[in-house]
């Protein structure tokens, strides 16, 4: 069986739930907005906003801006908060994975598509974040999945070679990406099936019942 020397977590919908369509509701009332527009221009901006090429203000600024409006200071400053809340709640099936790992000595980094108050928010609320040795938000480094280089980045810190390093992400671009650089990557759709699949292709403990089949699928190198 293959021993990943360290795992790699993808943030969102992985260690946390989705955002729930109470969030993007609250959002979308203060743009004022129907919920599938300001859904659309919520995620046309995101990766500029990721990279840090756009901060809280000038974020919210391009959103409004694709429909001639704006924004006072109080909105603005409610819309990052609501934001920020939103990607806050933990995913606490993952999170039993992550405790059982961390408990055998496993190094664990968080790999995630950031922007800066983002993480500014869950860095202050999220005290669980402790579990991870090792933290690479694109907001630090101007640089997005899938793009190879973020991925580099965190193996630069992990000090290992791809191949020593397992990769989840919800996201099978992203995925594939690391898996082309050599790293053992997987698509995560629930904890259940993750941790399923984790104990039965790699040397690790057992750490949920694999009665039902895993339904994860691998993309490895």
């Amino acid at each position: 069986m293959t021993q990943p020397r360290a795992v790699i977590f993808d943030y969102g919908n992985v260690l946390c739930i989705p955002q729930q369509p109470s969030d993007v509701e609250k959002m979308a009332a203060i743009c004022r907005m129907p919920v599938p527009r300001f859904a659309e221009l919520y995620w046309r901006f995101r990766l500029a906003y990721d990279r840090a090429e756009l901060n809280g203000d000038a974020y919210w600024g391009s959103v409004m801006r694709e429909e001639g409006r704006t924004l006072s200071p109080d909105e603005v400053a409610q819309l990052i908060q609501l934001d920020g809340a939103s990607w806050a709640r933990p995913n606490p099936a993952t999170l039993r994975g992550v405790e059982r790992l961390r408990a055998a000595g496993v190094p664990l980094a968080i790999l995630s598509n950031m922007p800066p108050e983002i993480k500014g928010y869950i860095l202050e609320h999220c005290g669980w974040l402790s579990a991870f040795q090792y933290l690479v938000f694109s907001c630090d480094v101007a640089l997005v999945k899938p793009d190879p280089a973020i991925y580099e980045e965190c193996l630069k810190k992990l000090k290992l070679a791809p191949h020593e390093v397992l990769f989840l992400d919800d996201r099978p671009e992203n995925v594939q990406a690391a898996a082309k650089l050599g790293i053992y990557s997987a698509v995560f759709d629930t904890a259940e099936n993750a941790f399923a699949w984790m104990s039965q292709h790699l040397d690790f403990p057992s750490f949920v019942s694999t009665e039902k089949e895993p339904g994860l699928p691998a993309k490895c190198p």
